[in-house]
């Protein structure tokens, strides 16, 4: 049996979970299979309403997050150290 999501006790935007940084811990769109520079997830895509590029991607910061992360590690740290 699948567990049930309790939508409401999500955290941040609607539907998507976004949220920009601030202080609220390590998840990062810069360690999301689905950040490019800008976020090309498709449930973010589709219900995000956080403003987009020009190809309809959701601009995001490689700090902010949200519920759809797809982790790959700290690509960031590896490409451009911190």
């Amino acid at each position: 049996m699948l567990a049930q999501l309790n939508a409401s006790a999500i955290i941040g935007e609607p539907g998507t979970g976004f949220e920009k940084r601030g202080n609220s811990g390590p998840f990062e769109c810069g360690n999301c299979a689905f950040f490019d520079g800008a976020c090309n997830q498709p449930d973010m895509m589709r219900m995000s309403k956080e403003p987009r590029e020009k190809d309809g991607r959701v601009k995001v910061k490689r700090e902010d997050c949200c519920e759809y992360v797809k982790r790959v590690g700290d690509k960031w740290l590896r490409k451009y150290g911190r």
